[in-house]
């Protein structure tokens, strides 16, 4: 259980616990000077925390009742040192329960926005890898749901895209409970990125035999385990060492190209992203030439390739044909992808 304390909650209990020293340091100096110095100081002490705590024990100071005033002065400190001990009391019990509370609602709010959640995508591991995976999948308005034991991280992460549809769970990953609750049978995709290439193993096997079309990306520290999670059912592996390596020799020979692809990603007003799409069958722009799909004029997008089946076709020209299947690799923001990906669709 984790208890996030706000300024209000802080302050009030602070407040309490300053309210209660000052009721003992006060009842524990009026008895001293009533008694004019008679009683010890922690004999008043004592006695001030007894009455406070309504305690008593039935004992009282030595010559308490020979003092003029001592019993009134009694009198008050009950009343005002049990009202100031109740709102301390008060205090720390709404902390707990309210904290709690504020935790298991935020949960079951999130249990409930997973179980509505279709086609989306699931993260596993919020580290050093897969921190750059939600948030790259967020600023392209992907519905995410990610999994990972640092609660810290994943809050920061909601807070940065508060408006994203974005979801996650608290837990170990290779869980199988934890797994469950991620409506993994509807995912349309999983991205393995846990530090240790066992556990992301065990997620490739797991999430292959829950979800069979389900696209499974593995983060590999290893190369020597890459054939491992191919076999096990990862559709594609990644290894950050190995892309760290091409991209040190691409700032090397080709920095402009590197410098406009970091531009693109950088840019938050454009968002513009190398994205693709595949045409359906039926839908209104399949039979037709580039030319005649007009994608620049309609969607305001360049088509970069064109793929079909294994086959490539870089920068096609303007007569090729677009057929069922075909995937689309286009360059333009998410809501210009939407666009194209809803015609294609159609």
């Amino acid at each position: 259980m984790r208890w996030s304390v706000d300024s209000t909650f802080r302050n009030r209990i602070l407040a309490g616990f300053l309210a209660i020293s000052v009721v003992i340091a006060g009842g524990a100096t009026g008895y001293w000077l009533i008694g004019d110095g008679r009683w010890a100081w922690t004999d008043c002490m004592y006695m001030t925390v007894i009455t406070v705590t309504t305690v008593g024990f039935g004992e009282t100071l030595e010559g308490m009742d020979k003092v003029a005033y001592a019993r009134t002065f009694t009198m008050g400190l009950l009343v005002f040192g049990t009202g100031v001990l109740v709102y301390f009391a008060s205090t720390i019990t709404a902390f707990v329960v309210e904290g709690e509370l504020k935790n298991v609602l935020a949960a079951q709010r999130l249990r409930k926005r997973i179980k509505k959640m279709q086609d989306h995508f699931i993260v596993c591991g919020a580290g050093s890898t897969g921190r750059h995976i939600i948030k790259e999948l967020l600023s392209t308005e992907r519905p995410v749901v990610a999994i990972d034991m640092n609660e810290a991280e994943l809050k920061e992460i909601a807070e940065d895209h508060p408006k994203a549809n974005f979801s996650y769970l608290v837990g170990d990953a290779t869980d199988d409970e934890i797994l469950e609750q991620c409506n993994l049978s509807t995912a349309r995709g999983l991205a393995a990125a846990l530090a240790e290439d066992k556990d992301n193993l065990y997620l490739v096997v797991a999430t292959r035999q829950i979800n069979p079309t389900c696209r499974i990306i593995a983060r590999v520290a290893e190369l020597s385990h890459v054939d491992k999670l191919k076999r096990a059912g990862a559709d594609s592996v990644v290894s950050p060492n190995f892309i760290g390596g091409m991209r040190i020799v691409s700032e090397l020979v080709r920095p402009s190209v590197v410098r406009f692809l970091d531009e693109m990603l950088r840019d938050k007003t454009a968002a513009m992203r190398i994205e693709e799409v595949t045409i359906g069958a039926g839908s209104d722009l399949e039979g037709k030439s580039l030319r005649d799909a007009d994608i620049r004029g309609r969607f305001g997008m360049n088509v970069l390739a064109v793929k079909i089946g294994d086959k490539w076709t870089y920068n096609p020209g303007a007569e090729h044909v677009v057929r069922a299947a075909t995937v689309l690799v286009v360059i333009g923001t998410a809501d210009q992808v939407k666009q194209l990906t809803k015609a294609a669709a159609a």
